[in-house]
């Protein structure tokens, strides 16, 4: 309820005056579409589909989707929420224009390293960007953030994980790099963390299985367990 109060009248949820409000709409966008296909409530239908008919509208034609509505520029992580709304919308029976995922995924194919599978955030291949003064905080060789929302990417498009070499190459790194519990490391990344889990479980097999176990020390026994913090 209170994220509906939340949604313009164009549909975007959260205020557009933030730099980077895109990032609100398609997690916002996300929720609202998961809360309506989970209960295919009439109080959430309309505020989900204005929420689909916003994230199309903020695509860029051909391409993908960044921190302003259309506004040319295309990265990897706001393009990765947003594919992720558009499927759940999907999958709850809103109406999506099909050909937004095609090119989301000529995006994410653009962005695609073909020999190694690794997936950039605005340059092919390239490692995590990190924000000003995080970078010995997080560094980047510690994370395949990025690679993780090329594999989820590629598979709510329509991609088969069995079929497809370059999020079978993507796994692979994925694999090399584990949930690790290390803050002396910077290998404490949630949202590697968060992507990884999706992509690991769409892939499934040894690949999933491995995710999955190193996740019990790095996320279930670091829990903290005194209180609100």
């Amino acid at each position: 309820k209170w994220l509906r109060d939340k949604q313009d009248p164009e549909g975007c949820f959260g205020s557009k005056s933030v730099a980077n409000f895109t990032y609100n709409h398609s997690i916002g966008a996300l929720a609202m579409t998961e809360a309506y296909g989970l209960t295919q409530s009439p109080l959430f239908k309309s505020y989900a589909e204005k929420g689909v008919a916003y994230v199309q509208q903020c695509q860029n034609p051909y391409k993908a989707w960044r921190y302003k509505e259309a506004d040319g520029q295309n990265d990897t992580s706001v393009s990765g929420w947003m594919i992720m709304a558009l499927k759940s919308g999907k999958a709850a029976g809103i109406e999506v224009d099909q050909t937004r995922f095609s090119w989301a995924l000529d995006w994410i194919e653009e962005m695609t390293d073909q020999e190694s599978g690794r997936t950039g955030y605005i340059r092919t291949g390239e490692p995590p960007v990190r924000e000003t003064g995080k970078k010995e905080e997080f560094p980047a060789e510690e994370s395949e953030s990025l690679t993780a929302v090329g594999i989820v990417s590629r598979v709510f498009c329509g991609q088969d994980p069995a079929e497809n070499q370059m999020i079978k190459l993507g796994a692979d790194l994925l694999s090399k790099k584990l949930p690790v519990w290390d803050q002396a490391k910077g290998s404490i990344d949630m949202y590697y963390w968060y992507y990884g889990t999706l992509a690991m479980f769409q892939v499934g097999g040894e690949h999933w299985k491995r995710w999955n176990r190193a996740m019990t020390p790095a996320i279930i026994e670091r829990q903290r367990q005194d209180g609100n913090f």
